[in-house]
């Protein structure tokens, strides 16, 4: 009676262990068994080269979202057409919740600036914004400038190559630049900042602005002079770099760094993705990995992404319009 009481209690034992394995989700987190997770590896899109800002904002990203989610978060880096169309991918994705998106909100106005662009400001549905920051101008050393004034006493005397994506961080502040002076510079495409710095330091293009991330892996270059920053205050990791504004132009440039997906995710996709990528902001690593690469931390979950870059669009569109005009 003892040996059957026995295998009894070890049946039962085992449909336990057997109805908890069946349970376990994919992911660390406590997901309900019932609620929707991704299933296998998650694409993130990013629509610029692999080492500029976007892409190593991704890859820290992508680190933590994988502790929180429990799968894969594969970046693939999907350049051209200064980011359309990467972020044409994004918009185009599947909704199933398998891919995602780094995303700008300077996106937002390329359907208004850029011919052939078939996504607009109601084709993503932001999940979380990470950061926002200021870009920092920078010139080849052997052009012989040091600060703001100079580079436009330069461009106003003779040709000055600006390079960079056209419509982004990195030559948005040249747009305003020209907008406000009427100073005009020759413009160079490339498909992100890592690239436009190679070309810098090779005497191939003059200057571009990029952002503090990107600048970091070059900083100790003798080739390379930084000029400016363009956001209203100095950053705390460059004290002695001035701001564009303190060189007497009213000037300044942020951008919005988010992970979004393609509109028309269900709201269950989207609020695993929130829950978990909240998580992601609120995690110290995360928080000191990003300070270390020079990110400037600005969490925002949900709509309130979106909220936040449409009021910066709307405050900002008619300047965009204008720089495009004179582009």
């Amino acid at each position: 009676m003892k040996r059957f009481a026995a295998l009894i209690l070890a049946l039962v034992m085992a449909c336990s262990l057997l109805a908890g394995c069946g349970s376990k989700t994919n992911d660390d987190s406590n997901t309900p068994s019932d609620g929707w997770a991704p299933k296998g590896a998650v694409t993130v899109i990013c629509p610029y080269g692999a080492g500029g800002g976007q892409d190593i904002c991704a890859r820290i990203f992508a680190k933590y979202a994988e502790k929180y989610c429990g799968v894969s978060f594969v970046i693939d880096n999907i350049t051209g057409g200064s980011a359309t169309i990467g972020n044409t991918a994004i918009a185009n994705a599947k909704t199933d919740g398998q891919t995602l998106g780094i995303f700008t909100n300077l996106a937002y106005y390329d359907a208004t600036i850029t011919e052939g662009v078939a996504y607009t400001t109601d084709s993503f549905k932001q999940l979380i914004n990470m950061c926002g920051d200021g870009t920092i101008i920078v010139a080849r050393k052997s052009l012989g400038v040091t600060d703001t004034k100079g580079l436009m006493d330069l461009a106003a005397s003779q040709k000055v190559i600006w390079g960079g994506p056209e419509f982004a961080g990195q030559t948005l502040p040249r747009m305003s630049l020209e907008a406000l002076t009427g100073i005009t510079f020759d413009h160079m495409i490339f498909d992100g900042g890592s690239s436009t710095l190679a070309a810098i330091l090779g005497n191939n293009c003059d200057v571009t602005a990029v952002f503090p991330s990107e600048y970091a892996s070059v900083a100790d270059e003798d080739g390379i002079v930084a000029i400016a920053y363009t956001g209203e205050e100095r950053l705390e990791s460059y004290p002695d770099l001035p701001t564009v504004q303190e060189s007497g132009y009213d000037v300044s440039f942020y951008m919005l760094r988010s992970i979004c997906a393609p509109a028309g995710v269900s709201e269950e996709v989207a609020k695993y993705y929130t829950e978990k990528f909240e998580q992601v902001l609120n995690d110290p690593d995360f928080q000191k990995d990003m300070k270390e690469a020079g990110f400037s931390l600005y969490p925002l979950v949900g709509d309130a992404t979106y909220d936040y870059m449409m009021e910066v669009y709307n405050a900002q569109i008619d300047n965009v319009k204008k720089a495009a005009s004179q582009g």
